[in-house]
């Protein structure tokens, strides 16, 4: 996120070239790398007492292999919708 208009409700982002973690489930290309590193993020919220929504679509890898979360969208901790019980599913063929 670059910046936020409040007042004329815009949020300004910076484009991230690469796929969706979808395009990687639906291409069997999804590794190991994509699963640690949406897991650290997981414990990365958890410990903040933050849900992001684990939807695969809401996930682009750059060229580089890493993983970015462009949703803007965060709840109150609840472990039924965290990554291992509830995004999870998403992230599998």
């Amino acid at each position: 996120m670059i910046d936020i208009d409040f007042l004329n409700e815009r949020i300004v982002k910076e484009y991230i070239d690469g796929p969706t973690i979808m395009d990687l489930v639906n291409e069997n290309k999804l590794n190991n790398k994509h699963l640690t590193q949406v897991k650290n993020m997981q414990t990365l919220c958890k410990n903040k007492g933050l849900n992001i929504d684990y939807y695969p679509t809401n996930f682009i890898v750059d060229t580089n292999g890493t993983l970015f979360y462009i949703d803007y969208e965060c709840n109150s901790y609840d472990s039924k919708y965290d990554y291992d019980n509830w995004g999870k599913q998403y992230w599998e063929k």
